[in-house]
């Protein structure tokens, strides 16, 4: 098994209990994980979190681990926000620059973050203009192949 197939699975495992219970640290988590036979340490958690965008909030018993709503329809926004609003794509070093009609980067934007991609550092959007940051310039032209194929997908399906 890969490295990369470890942390999807790792991480999956980790979506999983903290939908189905209630985790207030790391530590817990760490014995919720070793409890279904999976090593990681403190650092890989962290790690973990922050790129499965989970959120620490407080609750009745004081702070708790709350992961990102499920969106299965996250890829279905994209396709539509792109095909009705995106005039071009370019990939630049490290960067994906999206232009995009007037005033619709926000949304644009709002549905490449919901895919939650990998590759994916951050986004600022402008009124016309979206700056993806991508970790790397390899991940930036994956980031780029993927919404030109998600563009594609649209005019086909049109």
């Amino acid at each position: 098994m890969s490295a990369g197939s470890d942390r999807t699975s790792r991480q999956s495992v980790i979506l999983e209990v903290l939908r189905s219970s209630s985790v207030q640290t790391q530590a817990q988590l760490a014995r919720e994980l070793r409890r279904r036979r999976i090593s990681a340490t403190q650092a890989t958690i962290s790690r973990d979190l922050r790129q499965l965008r989970v959120a620490r909030v407080p609750a009745a018993e004081g702070l708790r681990y709350l992961p990102p709503a499920e969106d299965p329809d996250a890829e279905a926004r994209l396709v539509a926000a792109l095909a009705a609003q995106l005039k071009s794509l370019e990939v630049v070093g490290s960067f994906v620059v999206l232009r995009t009609l007037p005033g619709a980067a926000p949304v644009v934007a709002s549905a490449v973050d919901g895919l939650a991609l990998e590759d994916l550092a951050g986004s600022v959007a402008g009124d016309d203009t979206v700056f993806l940051l991508a970790r790397s310039g390899g991940g930036a032209k994956s980031v780029g192949r993927h919404l030109q194929a998600a563009q594609t997908r649209r005019a086909i399906w049109s």
